[in-house]
């Protein structure tokens, strides 16, 4: 039987995908995952990384600060990541972190706000 998070959400795809059992995610990460889908059109959102333990982690070359080490951060394919990290920033100008990547979105409740766009810092370069 599946426990879910949130309506739309399990805890089986938010757990480490090395399958080590790690599988905590913070409330408040699965709350905000229903606000991106809402945004996404209500459209199914798989995650592709959400708890990491430090091994999958370090494979998956994420910051040894990485908000998934705590079970905080989800990574979410979107139609339009751009779109969605802007009014993720919009509405939450104070809190959380989020970054926008060429085809899915970070979202993290840590508690000092964290902005990054890869499409704005490549268009400038």
């Amino acid at each position: 039987m599946l426990e879910y998070l949130t309506e739309h959400l399990t805890r089986a795809e938010c757990a480490c995908k090395c399958k080590c059992g790690f599988d905590t995610m913070d409330i408040k990460t699965a709350e905000l995952f229903e606000v991106v889908r809402e945004l996404n059109g209500n459209e199914p959102i798989k995650p592709r990384s959400g708890a990491r333990c430090k091994i999958h982690n370090i494979y998956s070359g994420g910051s040894t600060r990485s908000q998934h080490l705590i079970g905080r951060a989800l990574d979410l394919p979107v139609s339009d990541p751009q779109e969605i990290y802007s009014k993720l920033c919009e509405m939450y100008p104070y809190k959380y972190g989020f970054i926008a990547y060429n085809d899915f979105i970070h979202i993290d409740t840590r508690a000092i706000p964290y902005r990054k766009n890869h499409n704005e810092v490549l268009s400038n370069e």
